[in-house]
C-alpha cells in the first residue's frame, strides 16, 4: 500500500506543481529512522524540487521489496537490505544498485544486567541470525575483536530483531543483536549495551537503492533527479541545526516515540549511518561480494560490474 507520496505537497521548492511532476513508484523495507531521508524528501520538498512525485510503498522484508521490484510493481527500491538485490542480480534478475543508503550497520549488541563487555559473553548464549544471515557475520567480527572465537559461546538463531530481543527477555539468551529502537527500549528496561557493530565493521554497506534496468534506461533523467533529491535530503538531515525538526517529523510521520526518535538521530549521526553521496565505492561492493561468497549466498562468478548500471551508478576507487 502506498503510504506517502510527494503529490501531497502541492507546489514544491522548485516551483513545479505536483500535477506536472514525474511519477516514480518506489518500494522500501518498512521502518522508522532508516527511512528518514525519504520522509524528509517528501515533507521538506526535495522530491518536489526535482519535479518528482515519488509514491512510497512499504513491504515486510527486503526479499519482498526486491521480488516486487523484479516483478515490475516498483520502479525503484528506495532502501532495502543491500544483499537482497545482490542475491537477485546473481540469480539473473535485471536489476542494478544505484546508491548506498545505509553505509554502516546499526546493529547493537545488548545483554543482561551484570555483563560489561563483549568478552564477558564467553560461555554465554547469544541470539543472532541464521548461519548465512548478516547479523551472524557482524557478531562474529565483534566477538573476534574481543578475543572470542567459535565455540567460546553458544548461538541461537532468530530471524528478526524483535525475536532476538524476545529471547533475551525470556532468559533464553544472555545477549542479542538488535536494531534501533529496540536497543533504546532494552536500555530503559535495564539491559546493557555491549557494543555497536559500526565500531567494528566499517567496510560493508548495509542498505541500498536499486532499480529495474529496463525502467531506468527509459527514465535516466528521473533517476538522476531521484538521486539528487536523496543527496539533498541526507545533507539536510546531517545538519545538526535540523535535529529538532527531524525528530518531530519522525514522530509525526513514522509514529516513533519522541525519545526513540531523538536517540536514533544521535546514534545514526555518531556512526555515520547515512551515505552522503550517490557515489559508490567499488571496494565496498567487492567486500560485500566476498562476504556473501564466504557465507555461500552468491556464486563465484559474481562481479561488481554486474551489480551496477553504467551511466547511472557512479563508482569510485
Amino acid at each position: 500500500m502506498a503510504l506517502i507520496g510527494a503529490a501531497t505537497l502541492g507546489r514544491g521548492a522548485g516551483g513545479a506543481t505536483a500535477a506536472a511532476a514525474d511519477k516514480i513508484v518506489g518500494g522500501t523495507l518498512g521502518g522508522q529512522a532508516p527511512l528518514w531521508p525519504f520522509y524528509i524528501a517528501v515533507h521538506k520538498g526535495f522530491f518536489a524540487a526535482q519535479n518528482l512525485d515519488v509514491e512510497i510503498n512499504f513491504a515486510q522484508s527486503g526479499a519482498a521489496v526486491t521480488q516486487q521490484l523484479t516483478g515490475g510493481a516498483f520502479d525503484v527500491a528506495l532502501s532495502t537490505g543491500i544483499t537482497d538485490p545482490i542475491h537477485a542480480i546473481d540469480k539473473g534478475a535485471p536489476l542494478a544498485i544505484i546508491r548506498i543508503i545505509g553505509n554502516t550497520a546499526p546493529y547493537v549488541l545488548i545483554g543482561k544486567p551484570g555483563l560489561k563487555t563483549i568478552a564477558d559473553l564467553k560461555g554465554k548464549t547469544v541470539s543472532i541470525g541464521v548461519p548465512n544471515d548478516p547479523t551472524t557475520y557482524f557478531f562474529k567480527r565483534m566477538a573476534a575483536a574481543n578475543g572470542l572465537k567459535d565455540g567460546d559461546y553458544d548461538a541461537i538463531s532468530a530471524g528478526v530483531a524483535a525475536a532476538r530481543y524476545a529471547a533475551l527477555r525470556a532468559g533464553v539468551a544472555d545477549a542479542a543483536i538488535v536494531l534501533p529502537p529496540l536497543n533504546f527500549q532494552a536500555n530503559a528496561a535495564g539491559y546493557v549495551t555491549l557494543g555497536f557493530a559500526a565500531d567494528y565493521v566499517k567496510d560493508l554497506p548495509f542498505t541500498g537503492m536499486a532499480t529495474r534496468v529496463a525502467w531506468a534506461k527509459a527514465h535516466v533523467a528521473q533517476v538522476k533527479r531521484l538521486l539528487k533529491a536523496t543527496d539533498d535530503s541526507i545533507a539536510w538531515l546531517a545538519d545538526e541545526a535540523h535535529r529538532g525538526d527531524a525528530v518531530d517529523l519522525l514522530v509525526e510521520v513514522a509514529h516513533a516515540k519522541n525519545d526513540d526518535a531523538a536517540a536514533s538521530y544521535d546514534l545514526l549521526r555518531r556512526i555515520d549511518y547515512f551515505e552522503p553521496s550517490s557515489k559508490i565505492s567499488r571496494a565496498k561492493l567487492q567486500n560485500l561480494i566476498d562476504t556473501e561468497r564466504k557465507l555461500g549466498n552468491v556464486s563465484p562468478s559474481l562481479t561488481v560490474d554486474r551489480l551496477i548500471m553504467p551511466g547511472i551508478t557512479e563508482l569510485t576507487d
